[in-house]
C-alpha cells in the first residue's frame, strides 16, 4: 500500500503553494496525498489541481478584540475535534504543516495517534502556528536558516532543506535573457492579495520616468478596486502595460523583466532569486513577527535587492532609486551574479529524504 501524507497550511499563496507544489512532488513518486486548509487555500488547489482536500476554519488568536479571539479558540477546538475525524477515515502515515493557523488543529490532532509531524517554515522566523507546534514535531524543516526567536529545546530537530518553489523555477537554467532593447521592463507584485499603495504610488512614478525620457512598460499587480483606474492610467499615458489581481504564469513576467517591486513574502523572493530577477523590496509593515522585513534584510545582505520601507514609499523616493537602477546597469549584473549564489535546487530531495527516514 502507498504512503499517505496529508499536507496542511493557511490559506495565503506563501503556505498554499508550497502546499500544492510538495503535494505535486509526492503524488508524481506514488504517495497518496490530500490537503487541508481554509477556503482561501481551497479555492486556489480546486484551480490547480484535482488533489482531495478539507476545509477547516480557524481563527487567529492574537486578535486584539476580546470576543474574536474567545471565538477564535472556540473554533481552533472545534477543527481539532473534526481533524481527530480526519486522521481517523484518512488513517495517514505523516502529518506535514506549511504553517498558518489553519496548520495547527490537524497538526496539534497527530499526536493523538501518535502519528509524526514535519513542520515547514518558509520566512526568516518561525510562525506562530509552528512555534506552538514545535515541540510535538519530529522535524522542523527550515528553508533558510532562523537566528530569531527560535525554541531553543527544539534545535536539534533542524534540516535547512531550501525554499519550496514550482519546479519550473527551480530546474530553470542559471543564465538569464534580459529584455536588451531600449525599453525598460519592471514587474509589480503585492503578494497573493495585492498591495493597495503600490497601486496609487507606482502609476505616478512610471508615467514621471516616461516623461524624462525612457522607454517603459509594466506588468503590474493590483487589488481589484484599482484595477480599471491603473489601466485607464497606463493607456491615457500611452504607457505599455498589463495589469491584473492574479496570473498563474508569473514566471514569464520574470524572465522578461529587468527589475520587480515586491512585498516580502517568501515564496515571492526566492522566486526572483531563481529567475535572476533583482527587486525593491517593501515589506508588508504589519507583517506577523515582522517576518516580511526580516524576509527581505536576508537578501539585502546577500546583495540580491534594495529595500524601501514603507514609510519611505513615496513618488519621489521611488522614481530617484528607479532612476539610479536605470542609469547604472551595471548594479543589475552584480545583483544577477549574487543571485547565482543563492540557488537550491535540492529542496525536493532533502523534504523527500527526511520523511523517508519517518515512514
Amino acid at each position: 500500500m502507498n504512503k499517505k501524507i496529508i499536507f496542511s497550511g493557511g490559506g495565503t499563496g506563501g503556505h498554499i503553494f508550497p502546499a500544492i507544489n510538495l503535494m505535486k512532488h509526492f503524488s508524481e513518486k506514488e504517495y497518496n496525498v490530500l490537503l487541508v486548509t481554509d477556503n482561501r487555500g481551497n479555492n486556489f488547489i480546486k484551480d490547480s489541481t484535482e488533489f482531495k482536500s478539507y476545509v477547516l476554519n480557524t481563527g487567529t488568536p492574537t486578535n486584539r478584540n476580546l470576543l474574536k479571539k474567545i471565538f477564535s479558540y472556540f473554533l481552533i477546538s472545534y477543527s481539532i475535534i473534526r481533524s481527530v475525524i480526519i486522521l481517523i477515515k484518512e488513517k495517514p502515515d505523516l502529518v506535514f504543516g506549511l504553517g498558518g493557523y489553519v496548520s495547527f488543529p490537524i497538526s496539534f490532532a497527530s499526536k493523538f495517534f501518535n502519528l509524526p509531524l514535519i513542520i515547514y517554515e518558509n520566512n526568516m522566523v518561525l510562525g506562530r502556528a509552528n512555534r506552538r507546534l514545535s515541540s510535538i514535531s519530529k522535524k522542523i524543516l527550515l528553508a533558510h536558516k532562523i537566528t530569531k526567536n527560535f525554541p531553543e529545546e527544539d534545535k536539534g530537530k533542524i534540516y535547512e532543506v531550501g525554499t519550496i518553489l514550482n519546479k519550473n523555477i527551480i530546474n530553470l537554467s542559471p543564465l538569464k535573457t534580459i529584455n536588451s532593447g531600449e525599453k525598460f521592463s519592471i514587474l509589480v507584485l503585492g503578494g497573493s492579495q495585492g498591495a493597495e499603495i503600490f497601486g496609487t504610488v507606482i502609476p505616478q512614478v512610471i508615467k514621471m520616468i516616461k516623461d524624462v525620457g525612457y522607454e517603459i512598460e509594466i506588468n503590474q499587480q493590483c487589488v481589484e478596486s484599482q484595477k480599471s483606474q491603473i489601466i485607464d492610467f497606463y493607456e491615457k499615458n500611452n504607457i505599455k502595460n498589463y495589469v491584473f489581481k492574479f496570473d498563474n504564469n508569473i514566471l514569464k513576467f520574470a524572465l522578461s523583466s529587468n527589475l520587480a517591486i515586491i512585498r516580502c513574502g517568501a515564496s515571492t523572493t526566492a522566486e526572483l532569486v531563481h529567475t535572476l530577477t533583482p527587486f525593491i523590496a517593501v515589506p508588508l509593515p504589519n507583517s506577523i513577527d515582522d517576518h516580511q522585513h526580516l524576509n527581505a534584510q536576508h537578501y539585502k545582505e546577500k546583495g540580491c535587492c534594495w529595500v524601501l520601507e514603507q514609510d519611505s514609499f513615496n513618488k519621489e523616493n521611488l522614481f530617484n532609486l528607479i532612476m539610479e537602477i536605470i542609469k547604472n546597469k551595471n548594479k543589475l549584473e552584480n545583483m544577477r551574479q549574487n543571485m547565482k549564489e543563492n540557488h537550491n535546487k535540492d529542496v525536493y530531495i532533502n523534504i523527500e529524504n527526511e520523511i523517508k527516514k519517518l515512514i
